[in-house]
């Protein structure tokens, strides 16, 4: 009883945003973008420039814990390793009356959650592999600076006109890390959770099949009365894409890296045969 008590308390006292107008330390809250499991989220302007920035908050309930402080101060170490149009500018990171903030640019444009799910965007075949090799460069740029994103989802990438960008590092984990905050393993977590929170290649290339089926799934319409079937029997699909989303989904062997999953792609964008 005491634990269901408990995050009544967390959920409606302790983790309550901050409200707009707010300032904390030189930043001024305009708005409340989010809450997820460990953070809040706001938009926010420096009070002395006016620059919008993105400020993240340590949930209060998870303050001394694993996920608290120590989780957003390695997301901060894993922005200021990164200096691309693409990802996030880490700006300050800092303590403010006991609770912990980080600052990053704020990235603009509507994220591929919104586009499918609330404007119905349309993706051909050809357009979604064109879209997931995008995504798949930037994946490549942190794979060759030895980061795993471990959360490449559609909330996660954003347009901005023909600008794509890659958001949300708060998972992401350096290759020879631990892939848990709390624990250094992931046994006890499911199969596919394991897969999705390994600090390996593996994890970005699963996700990116995942995100390869949404946009494939945007153009499906369901017949009524129609029962529910794999997304091998729903989708009709040319060989070559079957084949990538087979071995990105680990139905088939793997792809090793995110070079090999780039070269399928590029080679059935170019009318080339793909190699299953």
């Amino acid at each position: 009883m005491w634990q269901t008590v408990k995050r009544w308390i967390d959920d409606n006292w302790t983790n309550r945003p901050h409200k707009p107008g707010t300032v904390i330390a030189n930043y001024l809250i305009d708005e409340v973008l989010g809450s997820g499991s460990y953070g809040i989220a706001y938009l926010a302007r420096h009070t002395g420039t006016g620059q919008s920035v993105v400020m993240k908050q340590v949930k209060p309930s998870l303050r001394g814990s694993p996920k608290g402080e120590a989780m957003q101060a390695y997301e901060a170490r894993v922005l200021q390793s990164l200096s691309h149009p693409a990802f996030p500018r880490f700006l300050d990171h800092f303590t403010w009356q006991r609770q912990h903030y980080l600052i990053m640019s704020h990235m603009r444009g509507e994220t591929l959650e919104t586009l499918l799910f609330e404007r119905s965007a349309g993706f051909t075949e050809r357009e979604a592999v064109t879209m997931v090799k995008r995504i798949a460069m930037l994946v490549l740029h942190l794979h060759e600076r030895r980061i795993i994103h471990r959360d490449v989802r559609i909330p996660n990438v954003l347009l901005d006109g023909d600008r794509l960008q890659l958001i949300d590092f708060g998972l992401a984990r350096f290759l020879g890390d631990t892939p848990a905050y709390s624990a250094d393993s992931l046994d006890d977590y499911p199969a596919e959770k394991q897969l999705k929170r390994a600090v390996h290649p593996h994890s970005d290339l699963y996700a990116l099949g995942h995100f390869l089926l949404f946009l494939l799934y945007s153009t499906y319409e369901v017949k009524e009365g129609q029962e529910e079937k794999s997304w091998e029997e729903e989708l009709s699909l040319s060989p070559a894409v079957r084949a990538i989303l087979r071995r990105l989904l680990q139905h088939d062997p793997p792809y090793q890296n995110i070079e090999e999953l780039i070269d399928a792609l590029t080679l059935y964008l170019q009318g080339k045969t793909v190699s299953f």
